[in-house]
């Protein structure tokens, strides 16, 4: 394990896309670089776990202090679904969410289902 923390390499591809959207988009600040770096640190984070649990059962068992023995859920997945959460923040802090780049991309009103899915009502 190193010493010191690396940042994400500048053409790392998972940034370069989002650099590449996010300017196509016109949206693109450079206080969106440390947002990006984050996302592509959490996104490689996310990548290891799901490997790990590859090679691991979903449910697994543990013994509690009384010697019973139950299978519950293997912590992975559920870091693995704390980071999906994480992800979907961070993309929606950057405008990236579908409905985000509907709306960015397209200055027609919305129609019902598009409403409906943004929450306007």
């Amino acid at each position: 394990m190193p010493d010191q923390i690396t940042r994400v390499e500048k053409d790392h591809p998972v940034k370069t896309r989002l650099k590449r959207f996010l300017n196509e988009s016109g949206t693109f600040c450079d206080s969106d670089d440390e947002t990006i770096d984050l996302y592509v640190e959490t996104y490689d984070f996310y990548q290891r776990m799901r490997e790990e649990l590859q090679d691991n059962d979903l449910l697994m068992e543990f013994t509690n202090k009384v010697g019973a023995t139950n299978l519950v859920k293997n912590p992975l997945a559920i870091e693995i679904t704390k980071t999906v959460q994480v992800l979907s923040g961070l993309l929606k802090s950057m405008g990236l969410t579908p409905i985000q780049r509907k709306v960015f991309g397209n200055n027609d009103e919305l129609d019902d289902f598009d409403r409906f899915c943004s929450g306007d009502r």
